[in-house]
């Protein structure tokens, strides 16, 4: 029997309402009982789901094209290796690397659909629903369960991510949620709660300790008012600019400073800059400009054929230790060249219809994606697990997508 397309996408949305709490409910088994592949299994069922979605569209072809293109690493690194548990690890971490990509492509299909108006409640759900758990999450955290951001189980601990495993997916999935809330807001023109609603999201950044999301926060909530700037400024901006600079930045600065006095982040900082012997680049970068020193020894020693389709990330990790967490690099050494040249492709597909849209009166998220996209880029290769995301590479492809969602302006 045929599901129709309505039904479907209307399952699809639902499940993503409860990406969060599946995630959470993984880390509880993990950090509490036992390892099991919950959320590997879910996220397996929406993106089969996904891909069905797309089916009755010629974009499948494109999926399917950027699909193989990343599994084609583990099969060369199995056949060098002839390791089995390898190849299993690395079909699962290129599976990530397409995630985002067809995220994306499903959410196209949903923002451009006649049904849009009635699929936009099943959306509102999703980000309702993740900020509630989310929300639970670090409150637990903060009384203690779950986990410490960093350095978990040891004296200088700070910070939470909960019951939610992977810290990076935390810290990235908040940010989706912070742009998307705000761009909806500022085109509701509802100030006040864009201000309450920024409150709480540097209160879950300052939760959970990490300088990324902290500065995150506060560029998502001001990027819907800086890409909308225009060339010729317009009196109005101007006293908006000076309310701000009167206002909003000494009590930012004065919330920031308290803040900040008492969480766990100079504690951090602390720790960091004796360990690294006061080096401002390493910890600035958390150590990965020295992982990626020895990322380049080791792909430096691959064959020519083994640099353009990659080996795999595990056979990397062998032999490196670990890998640069920076998004660009950390693809050109697992996957090869053919990897990272699918990502730009990728990327360069975003941008050329965000800036195509945004010269159309109707879509007027297109400039604040273009914005975000370049935020994107850039924390990729400063704190990596953007582009290669595993449960929050649904929202990075959904926010992405939002470009062409249709609104008067």
């Amino acid at each position: 029997m045929r599901v129709p397309i309505s039904v479907l996408d209307r399952f699809i949305l639902f499940l993503l309402s409860l990406t969060v709490l599946v995630d959470m409910v993984n880390g509880f088994f993990i950090m509490e009982f036992v390892k099991l592949p919950i959320s590997q299994f879910f996220k397996l069922s929406v993106i089969i789901l996904m891909l069905l979605r797309l089916t009755s569209n010629k974009e499948i072809v494109f999926a399917l094209l950027i699909l193989i293109s990343f599994q084609i690493s583990p099969l060369i690194g199995l056949i060098k290796t002839g390791d089995l548990s390898y190849y299993i690890k690395d079909v699962i971490v290129a599976a990530k690397w397409f995630t985002v990509p067809l995220s994306f492509l499903f959410f196209k299909k949903i923002f451009q659909s006649s049904r849009i108006e009635l699929l936009i409640p099943w959306i509102k759900r999703i980000v309702t629903f993740s900020l509630v758990f989310i929300t639970i999450n670090l409150l637990l955290g903060s009384i203690g369960l779950g986990m410490s951001f960093y350095h978990h189980g040891y004296g200088n601990a700070v910070g939470t991510k909960g019951y939610i495993y992977a810290g990076n997916e935390l810290s990235i999935l908040v940010l989706c949620l912070a742009f998307i809330t705000a761009i909806y807001l500022k085109e509701k023109k509802q100030i006040l709660k864009v201000i309450f609603s920024g409150i709480i999201f540097l209160f879950f950044a300052f939760l959970i300790t990490s300088k990324t999301v902290i500065f995150g926060v506060l560029l998502m909530f001001l990027l819907p008012w800086i890409s909308s700037i225009k060339r010729k400024i317009k009196k109005k901006w101007i006293n908006r600019l000076f309310l701000f600079v009167l206002i909003g930045i000494p009590l930012i600065s004065y919330l920031f400073y308290v803040t900040v006095n008492n969480s766990g982040i100079l504690k951090k900082l602390e720790y960091s800059m004796r360990k690294n012997n006061n080096d401002l680049l390493t910890v600035f970068l958390s150590n990965r400009n020295n992982f990626l020193q020895k990322g380049i020894e080791v792909f430096s020693d691959y064959t020519w054929y083994e640099k353009i389709l990659g080996l795999g990330q595990n056979y990397f990790l062998s032999l490196a230790g670990k890998i640069p967490e920076m998004d660009f690099f950390t693809l050109l050494f697992t996957s090869g060249f053919l990897g990272l040249m699918t990502l730009m492709i990728t990327i360069s597909y975003y941008f050329l219809n965000a800036m195509h849209l945004r010269k159309l009166p109707k879509y007027i998220f297109a400039k604040h994606t273009l914005a975000f996209l370049i935020f994107l880029i850039i924390i990729a290769n400063l704190s990596g697990h953007i582009f290669g995301s595993g449960i929050a590479a649904f929202f990075i492809g959904g926010s992405i997508a939002i470009m062409f969602l249709k609104r008067e302006q």
